[in-house]
């Protein structure tokens, strides 16, 4: 199994980051708690640390390189499944870096040609190919061949690869020029788009921390919610309204994804998933309004009619168990999102037709019902937003029930099993 070690958001708003150091090399044994590299932005100088163990496998990027945020920084594979390290000597006698599609390094494919069987016949390849295949998640049996009696090698896995890129590009291109909605790439990737959704008075950023670990090899995009981040708002700020706005925006991207969504982003999703033209092939609600009747109406109105730092810093802690999971930096960037814009008032006309006092106004309870796909839904024991007990107690069978010791975040404050649950998911519903 392979585990990815992102380039680290040293800064709200940072792009990319300077590799100033390299602490490992390929085939390098790691463990968890290793510092492997270190990064650096124009105010700061960053390590980062190794959340699993393995071999290192691939290192796309080399010291002075500017790297982006929260792509693959170091790639590592479970030492009892690594091969070794160097899979061909290029004319300087160099080894190559390993199984990456973004090598310019020529790989050689002078390798016996074995059979791979499968229910469906069998597919001549490589092992080369095999290995770059299945590193990448793409089905040998897709691939045109054009090794010896058509056999798939090496350089018909990179062209598979590089057309699957081509096309996400194009998808999320399409997205970013919609003038709709904010949408925001989070990390590239290969395969089915993992959209995230936030919840009532949240925004893009809030994902960051998750997203750093996520292993998956998927484009995963976030986009705004209608009076939120950067989005204006919605025609009509009632539900339907909200979920045809956002319906509108995932057309740009394409027919198919993977929804993940918080609070009322996670009843977006579940209701986006009975839109006709979206197929969505796996939900993960996390901490999911619209399924019981009750919200913490006092935090809506306290949340709103925040008008310090302080207070609106207050409130936040509210959303988690453990008052040190709510960054400085989301509180702050929250904060200065409303002083240049009249969004607290936008949120105050949707928070308007979305809940009455205590009350939840809409239920997807049937949409979810409906849904054949896989479905996760996570949920905060000390949840003080949404109670969870509630919320359990309107669960349809067809949706997996994750328990764990959060408040209404848990994405913040469990992010590394939150990323393992999503990816499950994800793969479930390939």
């Amino acid at each position: 199994m392979l585990e990815t070690i992102l380039v680290p958001q040293v800064g709200q708003d940072l792009t990319e980051a300077k590799i100033v150091a390299l602490h490992v090399k390929l085939g390098d044994t790691v463990k968890r708690g290793d510092i492997v590299a270190e990064v650096e932005s124009e105010k700061a100088t960053f390590e980062v640390e190794a959340f699993a163990a393995g071999v290192v496998t691939s290192l796309p990027y080399k010291v002075g390189d500017l790297a982006p945020v929260l792509e693959p920084l170091v790639i590592l594979e479970n030492a009892r499944e690594a091969k070794p390290a160097t899979i061909a000597n290029g004319k300087n006698g160099t080894p190559h870096r390993q199984l990456m599609a973004s090598d310019s390094e020529t790989i050689s494919t002078e390798q016996p040609i074995v059979e791979f069987v499968s229910s469906n016949g069998s597919v001549r390849s490589s092992p080369l190919a095999r290995r770059m295949a299945e590193a990448n998640r793409l089905s040998i049996q897709n691939i045109v061949g054009t090794g010896p009696h058509r056999a798939v090698v090496f350089r018909d896995v990179e062209e598979a690869l590089a057309k699957n890129r081509g096309q996400a590009h194009q998808l999320i291109a399409a997205a970013l020029s919609n003038p709709r909605l904010a949408v925001k790439t989070l990390k590239n990737g290969v395969g089915t788009p993992v959209v995230f959704l936030h919840g009532f008075g949240g925004e893009i950023a809030a994902w960051r921390q998750l997203i750093m670990s996520m292993t998956l090899t998927n484009p995963m995009i976030a986009v705004d919610l209608p009076g939120h981040g950067a989005s204006p708002l919605a025609a009509k700020s009632g539900f339907d309204g909200l979920v045809d706005e956002v319906a509108a925006a995932l057309h740009s991207l394409g027919g198919e994804f993977h929804l993940v969504g918080h609070s009322l982003g996670a009843a977006i999703a579940v209701a986006l998933s009975a839109q006709t033209g979206i197929v969505v092939k796996s939900l993960t609600l996390i901490a999911p309004a619209g399924l019981g009747a009750t919200i913490n109406g006092s935090f809506i109105s306290g949340y709103l009619s925040a008008r310090s730092e302080a207070a609106l810093a207050a409130q936040m802690r509210r959303l988690v168990y453990d008052s040190k999971s709510i960054p400085a930096s989301l509180v702050g960037a929250t904060f200065a999102a409303r002083q240049a814009s009249n969004i607290v008032q936008t949120q105050g006309q949707i928070a308007e037709n979305l809940f009455e006092g205590s009350t939840q106004l809409f239920s997807v309870r049937a949409e979810l019902l409906n849904f054949k796909g896989p479905c996760r839904v996570i949920l905060g024991r000390r949840d003080m937003i949404i109670p969870p007990a509630e919320t359990e107690q309107a669960l349809p069978a067809n949706a997996a029930l994750h328990r764990v010791e959060a408040g209404h975040m848990p994405f913040l404050e469990e992010a590394t099993l939150v990323s393992r649950l999503i990816a499950q998911t994800v793969r479930s519903g390939e």
